[in-house]
């Protein structure tokens, strides 16, 4: 048997950590005992000592660099970042999305990520001991996610052009860090019922679920988290620039 999982106790700043891909993220490492830097103050309420809440924008790079640091400077070090945080558009049709709409959803999904990103790997350079990236990617930014027969796509220019950037930066960042030991990889999770689904039509999701995802069904948090456990542990040391796609098969097609 191997343990190689657990090791020693690995210091976790989780962004986006209130719900969805990022409350799965925080509650895995919380539940094996490390200590988290979360946004979120149900689980920081939850897991006591062991979760400290911090908050911040992830698109300022003042608030980033805050961040990082107050999570440095209460547990001791940084091990893995788990950078999740992520909106969805309000309008996200090409042909009718204004540019204002269009940075909002690129200054969170892409340049946040690229923020959250740079400033923790310089800061676990500076400390030495290596560590894990984990960058939240998604099935969008592998394919155009399809709508009705009418209406072939379901709109998500902004978003799809983020998450697809967010997989090629997580390869730039990994290549860029590999000799400080420092290892970058994505997620590109499917359907999993989330806040970023709160302004879309329920009964269109469940059909696009039943005809679209080969397994039929929604993603359970847990699902997402084992993945999410497993890049953040010693189990995933020689994995380094891949982005790890859990989608119920749907890129299949």
């Amino acid at each position: 048997m191997c343990n190689r999982g657990r090791g020693r106790y690995r210091k976790i700043l989780c962004g986006g950590a209130g719900r969805g891909r990022g409350r799965c993220g925080s509650d895995g490492y919380l539940r094996q005992g490390r200590g988290a830097g979360c946004n979120c103050r149900e689980i920081e309420k939850r897991y006591g000592r062991r979760a400290e809440k911090v908050t911040g924008n992830v698109a300022d790079e003042e608030d980033v660099e805050r961040m990082i640091w107050e999570t440095v400077d209460r547990f001791g070090r940084l091990d893995v970042v788990f950078s999740n945080a992520g909106i969805g558009g309000r309008d996200d049709n090409p042909s009718s999305m204004d540019l204002e709409e269009w940075n909002r959803v690129l200054d969170v999904n892409l340049t946040g990520m690229f923020l959250v990103d740079r400033i923790a790997a310089n800061k676990m350079k500076e400390l030495g001991n290596g560590g894990s990236i984990i960058n939240t990617a998604s099935m969008s930014g592998h394919i155009i996610n399809k709508g009705s027969r009418k209406d072939m796509s379901q709109h998500m220019v902004a978003y799809s052009a983020a998450k697809a950037g967010v997989i090629q930066l997580t390869k730039s960042i990994a290549v860029s860090y590999v000799e400080d030991r420092i290892r970058c990889n994505s997620i590109s999770p499917g359907m999993i019922l989330s806040g970023l689904h709160d302004n879309m039509d329920m009964s269109a999701l469940e059909t696009y679920v039943e005809n679209e995802v080969p397994m039929g069904r929604f993603a359970s948090l847990d699902e997402i988290m084992g993945i999410v456990v497993f890049l953040a542990s010693d189990l995933s040391s020689y994995a380094t620039g891949s982005d790890f796609i859990i989608d119920g098969g749907v890129t299949i097609w």
